[in-house]
Formats: C-alpha cells, structure tokens, sequence
C-alpha cells in the first residue's frame, strides 16, 4: 500500500499542534474515531513510548498497540506493533512553523491483513486521514 498524505495549512503556532498530538489521553475529545488512549510506556523523559488506542471506524472496532517515536523536532512518529485489521500502520505527524501559521503533514502507509481491493483501501485510507487532519486542524485553531 502506497503511502497517504495530507498537508493543511493552520492557523496556530506549531507548537500548539505539537502539544495536541503529543496529548494521546486527549485524542477522544477531538476525533471521535478514538474511543479510548492509554499510554502504556514513557521514555526516561516521560514521554510517552507505547500506546494502545481503542477506535471505531466506520464500524469497525480496533484496539492497537502503538509504539511511539519522536524522530525529529516537531515530528511524532507512531508505529503499530499489535492490532486488528492491519498488520501495517505507520503514522507521521510533521508541522513547520510560517510566522502566525503553521503547515502539518499527516503520513499514513497501511497494509490491511484481509483481502480487500487495492483501491478500496486506498479511498477508506485517504477518508481516514482527511478527517484526522482536518479534525487536528479544528483543535488546533479552537485553543489558539
């Protein structure tokens, strides 16, 4: 599967939207696909390291296990280590700071691990991310 992307122009410092998706707990009061997040593991800095996110997406329920990883600055990174109906899903938040703006970039590849049609997966995947990023984007610029 074909990596997914989505690049949205917001109106809020960076490191506001870095603080929202560094927030798992919070992730259910801004996209109700979230059911529930719990950090599993913290680095020796506390910042969380493992995850599991319960979800509900278009019907179908999941629970996932996360790792997550911080690659660079402004940059978080989540990679599933254990969950249902993929055996692929790897995440990269990326925002880069314009003066009173900001860009973020949302990176999803997934490999689904039912036999579904290329092409399908592809629209439910880009459906996924658009409400992801867009839902970022509604957080972000309420709180600023």
């Amino acid at each position: 599967m074909p990596l997914v992307s989505k690049t949205v122009e917001v109106e809020a410092p960076a490191e506001t939207i870095m603080a929202i998706v560094a927030d798992f707990e919070s992730y259910p009061q801004w996209n109700e696909e979230i059911k529930g997040c719990w950090i599993l593991a913290r680095y020796d800095d506390q910042r969380p390291s493992q995850l599991r996110l319960d979800t509900s997406v278009q019907g179908m329920d999941g629970t996932y296990i996360q790792a997550v990883y911080y690659p660079g600055e402004n940059q978080i990174q989540t990679v599933m280590q254990q969950g249902d109906l993929f055996s692929k899903q790897e995440q990269m938040f990326s925002v880069v700071a314009m003066g009173p703006t900001s860009l973020l970039t949302v990176d999803l590849d997934v490999e689904v691990s039912m036999p579904v049609p290329a092409m399908m997966v592809k629209k439910v995947v880009n459906d996924a991310l658009e409400h992801l990023a867009d839902n970022l984007k509604k957080r972000a610029e309420s709180l600023s």
